[in-house]
């Protein structure tokens, strides 16, 4: 009798220990970015391509919050060109590739000078073995959040 409470006890320690919740391996990235300031008064933010929701958030929260203006005169247009996702199996896992073109005009009128900046920005993110849904859709996050840090710091090294 004894013997089957015990083993009755250890079946439900078992049970219990393989019905945890298995939590994510993959921590969320959070960029930090660093200031710009351009030597205008206006600045303004475009997108011509659509992006997904979260890049479209990182790049408002990233404009209106690090890109700052500290001029007199002029202005500064920031352009999104160009986004390219793409998704591809490699040998045991997933691969997401994201590409951002981007183009800024700086006007300044009392000079009748127009400068333009243009660039493009790349990052990946991969993911072998066991994956689920979730885990891929982390590495997708990460790696548009590492663009948008790339994209500021490109930008940053250009002005």
């Amino acid at each position: 009798m004894m013997i089957n409470k015990c083993l009755y006890f250890l079946i439900v320690i078992f049970f219990i220990s393989g019905c945890k919740a298995n939590e994510d391996l993959i921590d969320i990235f959070e960029p930090r970015f660093d200031p710009i300031t351009f030597d205008v008064v206006k600045k303004k933010l475009v997108v011509e391509k659509e992006l997904p929701s979260y890049v479209q958030e990182l790049v408002s929260t990233w404009f209106n919050e690090k890109v700052k203006v500290n001029g007199f005169d002029g202005d500064m247009k920031f352009i999104i060109t160009d986004y390219k996702q793409e998704t591809n199996l490699v040998s045991d896992g997933k691969r997401v590739d994201i590409i951002l073109s981007f183009k800024v005009l700086l006007k300044k009128p009392t000079l009748s000078q127009i400068k333009i900046i243009e660039g493009e920005v790349s990052s990946y993110g991969t993911l072998t073995g066991d994956l689920t849904l979730n885990e891929f859709d982390r590495v997708i996050q990460n790696t548009q959040s590492d663009l948008i840090l790339r994209l500021s710091r490109d930008l940053k090294n250009k002005i």
